[in-house]
């Protein structure tokens, strides 16, 4: 048996998809199930139902999940351990793409700032791997959003948590030259063919998750069909700004569009989704180099 292939499992297990799992794994969908495969006949059973969508677990498949976090996180241990100790001089943050891009970066700055920064690996994840790396201490951080629609499990006994900035999902579609949205809203509003498209989150993301559920639960929302889906937030944006359709953005990053006319709000503005961005730790006591990140991202008030 290969290593890899237990990080292949974990990868599954959190995301419940292998088209997901296979792409957090860099690897292509044919080959990831390769591997997959080689683990169940290397275990001699069945590790997941066949044909079910989201995947779903065997009995034996939640027990290996079990070992195998338990196994990663002894190697990642003794990997610190010969590094120099438990909660060295890297510190492993892991994250989103989109926070990795704002947030993150901002914090990064103000410790660059300070004398002798300790190092950070900053590792892009899903939310749902991004909470397992925490969990089997293959991460020392973990910086994610907070809304009631996101199930983000971390017992709260074993971690800290703490709010690092509060945000919101915008509406938003190109501006017109003098002003206003350049799409209006419902039948004959917008592109060909009549009306307004939805630029979406691919449904695996964080983000894609909080939108989906905020549009299914809208009384009355504008008619938007889908015209495209995307991992990339930044990618998004700039498919808003060539008029392709409208986007939820988060504010931080489309506040200077706005104000400067080359983005304008779409629709009711009751459609926007605040959400939190909150920082989580274990409880036990903090390397300096962890709590000076820490710190940086949760200043003193």
């Amino acid at each position: 048996m290969q290593f890899k292939w237990l990080e292949d499992w974990l990868a599954l297990a959190a995301t419940r998809s292998f088209k997901n799992a296979a792409e957090q794994r860099h690897v292509t969908a044919p080959a990831f199930g390769r591997r997959i495969r080689a683990l169940e006949a290397w275990f001699g059973v069945a590790l997941f139902v066949r044909g079910s969508q989201p995947v779903q677990l065997t009995p034996a498949g939640e027990q290996l999940a079990q070992h195998a976090r338990a196994a990663t996180a002894d190697v990642d241990r003794l990997r610190l351990a010969l590094q120099g100790g438990w909660g060295g001089a890297v510190v492993r943050l892991v994250t989103g793409r989109a926070l990795a891009h704002g947030v993150v970066a901002d914090a990064l700055a103000r410790l660059a700032r300070q004398p002798d920064p300790p190092q950070v690996q900053v590792l892009t994840r899903l939310m749902a791997e991004a909470g397992d790396l925490l969990e089997r201490d293959a991460a020392d951080l973990m910086l994610g959003y907070q809304h009631p629609a996101l199930a983000l499990r971390l017992d709260g006994r074993r971690f800290l948590s703490a709010r690092v900035a509060e945000d919101r999902l915008l509406p938003v579609v190109q501006a017109r030259a003098g002003g206003g949205p350049a799409l209006g809203v419902g039948p004959g509003a917008g592109l060909e063919p009549g009306r307004a498209r939805l630029l979406a989150y691919d449904p695996a993301q964080a983000l894609g998750r909080l939108l989906d559920d905020h549009i299914a639960h809208l009384d009355g929302a504008p008619p938007l069909p889908v015209l495209l889906r995307c991992d990339s937030v930044d990618s998004l944006r700039e498919y808003v700004l060539r008029g392709l359709g409208v986007a939820w953005l988060p504010r931080s990053m489309v506040a200077a569009d706005l104000e400067a006319g080359r983005l304008a709000a779409w629709a009711d503005p009751g459609l926007a989704i605040d959400f939190e961005i909150r920082l989580f730790r274990r409880k036990r006591l903090a390397s300096p180099a962890l709590q000076r990140v820490w710190d940086a991202f949760v200043p003193s008030r």
